[in-house]
């Protein structure tokens, strides 16, 4: 650290939220020295390339270069600042804030394999985002493409890749109700006990963004209603076969079917934000990424095309998915949708 006089001021230890940021500014008249300390974050200054600020990152600012800095979408930062070479008639300008377009170019924390890992991290998003997307686009248009990635990320437990596609899945039109009907229906089919750590990673980007919370009720039934509106979901779903399922079964395991009528699709399928087409959807993303529960994916394949979710739309689904849940449960999935196209 330089020493402290007339031409050296501070050290101010700041530390900022994830996506929190300051303005565009400029120094006039002196050089501030940056140096991260915790967490991971960005400097960027105007025409240069973004630095990534990790610990031990040391940045010298200098005089008169319009710039920011702030946290990365998924991490807090701390860094410690001070001032050198400070001439007379020095000050700070501060300019216009960082808009969310501008800062969402910036990739999140996790996705910071650009710097460690470049050759890996091109390729994947090469695949990923080019060629995998140019194949579905017929039959997957943006918005659903990015509700499925939602969906699939919480079936496999991808939560560093959840933070980071949130930003981006609002961005193509997914709005902040639809992401979280998709946790909440994620509960039926996953737990709370993984289900969790994606709620809290949910309210922090939109928090962040400056969404109030709670947002609008979607619930439309009462512990009344939910039963018998849950029984009417699961026959829209699956057909008239469905009205008695909720009693039906061995008489030790039978709560369990009401508990499917009243508690998933009663709790869940009856909510709005998402249409049952959007539901069965998102449900067999779910499914399909988590593995080892094929039967349940391919009644939920036939859900599907009963509510008018066609083989072509489930085929491009899982192949735009395959690069989140590898080749593997992408190949299962696609032997159930064979198996039920085959018993048709």
């Amino acid at each position: 650290m330089a020493p402290l006089d007339a031409k050296n001021g501070g050290p101010v230890n700041v530390t900022f939220e994830p996506r929190c940021r300051n303005n565009w500014h400029i120094h006039h008249k002196s050089v501030q020295v940056l140096i991260c300390v915790a967490g991971c974050g960005w400097y960027v200054e105007e025409g240069k390339e973004p630095v990534v600020l990790r610990p031990g990152v040391v940045v010298a600012i200098p005089a008169e270069a319009k710039h920011w800095h702030g946290a990365a979408k998924d991490s807090w930062m701390q860094h410690i600042t001070y001032m050198t070479k400070v001439e007379e008639g020095a000050s700070n300008e501060w300019l216009e804030p960082v808009t969310d377009a501008e800062y969402d170019k910036l990739p999140a924390s996790s996705t910071i394999l650009d710097v460690a890992d470049a050759e890996y991290n091109q390729r994947f998003k090469a695949f990923a985002f080019g060629e995998v997307v140019e194949q579905v686009k017929t039959h997957l248009d943006d918005r659903t493409r990015y509700i499925c990635y939602l969906a699939t990320l919480l079936g496999c437990q991808g939560i560093s890749e959840y933070r980071e596609l949130l930003p981006e899945a609002l961005a193509k039109g997914v709005t902040p109700v639809e992401v979280k009907e998709i946790v909440y229906q994620a509960t039926a089919y996953l737990g709370m006990g993984r289900v969790r750590p994606f709620l809290s990673a949910t309210n922090e980007v939109l928090t962040a963004r400056g969404i109030i919370l709670p947002l609008a009720s979607q619930q439309t039934t009462t512990i009344e209603t939910r039963r018998e509106a849950g029984t009417e979901a699961q026959i829209s779903c699956f057909g008239d076969s469905m009205r008695d399922f909720w009693k039906s079964g061995p008489e030790d395991s039978r709560h369990i079917n009401k508990w499917l009528a009243d508690n998933c699709f009663g709790d869940y399928y009856t909510r709005t934000g998402l249409d049952l087409k959007m539901r069965e959807l998102i449900t067999f993303c779910f499914l399909a990424a988590q593995g080892g529960c094929e039967p349940q994916l391919k009644g939920h394949i036939a859900g599907n095309y009963h509510v008018g979710n066609d083989k072509d739309l489930l085929i491009a689904v899982i192949s735009s998915n395959l690069p989140f849940i590898g080749y593997p449960r992408t190949l299962n999935a696609l032997s159930c949708i064979r198996s039920v196209e085959s018993d048709k």
